[in-house]
């Protein structure tokens, strides 16, 4: 496929992923998606597989599924609700899905979430200190809710490789997710976040992609192997307990993460973040 051919279907397709990250209760139709996309509906499934990576269909499960967590993780409707929501007509469909995916039946989860709340014993983690050697990134601008970060990811890396910038949606690498705001003080209409991947010094990302420069300095890096719906409890821990016994300060730059694994090819509950918190010198 040609560069500019590539690039035109990439702009395309990615109508169809914020579609599908804005409609997570509905089904998707095939007529429908390849209109949005300006394409035949009998090639939409081959030119999606090609450019996103992963057929429609494992991408719609992925996103429902990562919101059933959230919904089990915070919310208090029963699990045959969540499993409508999340696109499924029989529970124990829903529970084999999503016990693949998290390691654990929906059941399970909500009430072993709940346990971890009402310890008062913090969980620890491991921090190690880094001289952070800097980075170039080509991004995508998201706004919203932290928890849906990725479906920004998959179309920053179907417009990166259409830009001869990865090879492969999940190629090349690091990805990395800068995140502006604390989503407890802030809104989660209002939270500000980048979605990233490493790119040379020399490279200018074309539209709807932009550079973003993150600077060489300290950090303290915690490695945290979890899904990535409780990823908030690392952060607690990060900034209640690691950072006031170090003795050391925060720098004049956001958090940022590096997603270690694939999350379309590893199971929620294995999914490897590096969380980097900058220091002041």
């Amino acid at each position: 496929m040609k560069p500019s051919t590539q690039a035109r279907y990439a702009l395309r397709l990615d109508r169809v992923l914020r579609w599908l990250a804005d409609h997570p209760d509905r089904t998707p139709d095939l007529h429908q998606l390849a209109g949005l996309a300006c394409l035949s509906p009998y090639h939409f499934h081959r030119v999606y597989r090609a450019l996103v990576g992963e057929t429609l269909g494992e991408t719609a499960q992925r996103m429902r599924l990562q919101r059933a967590a959230r919904a089990l993780s915070t919310g208090q409707d029963d699990l045959a609700r969540v499993a409508r929501q999340a696109g499924y007509q029989s529970a124990a469909a829903f529970s084999r899905a999503f016990g693949l995916s998290y390691g654990l039946p929906p059941g399970r989860y909500r009430q072993q979430r709940l346990l971890q709340r009402a310890n008062k014993e913090p969980f620890m983690y491991t921090v190690h200190l880094q001289a952070f050697e800097g980075l170039r990134l080509a991004t995508l601008e998201h706004r919203g809710d932290y928890q849906h970060i990725g479906s920004t990811f998959e179309r920053l890396g179907m417009l990166a490789m259409s830009q001869g910038l990865v090879r492969s949606p999940t190629d090349a690498g690091p990805w990395i997710g800068v995140y502006y705001d604390d989503p407890r003080q802030v809104a989660r209409d209002h939270l500000r976040a980048h979605a990233g991947v490493a790119i040379a010094a020399q490279v200018v990302p074309a539209a709807p992609l932009h550079a973003l420069q993150v600077p060489a300095m300290p950090c303290a890096v915690l490695d945290y192997v979890g899904p990535y719906t409780e990823i908030d409890a690392a952060y607690d821990w990060l900034f209640s307990v690691w950072l006031p016994d170090s003795g050391k300060e925060p720098g004049d730059f956001p958090a940022f993460e590096e997603y270690v694994n694939d999350p379309k090819t590893t199971p929620a509950a294995e999914l490897h973040t590096r969380i980097y918190l900058p220091l002041s010198d």
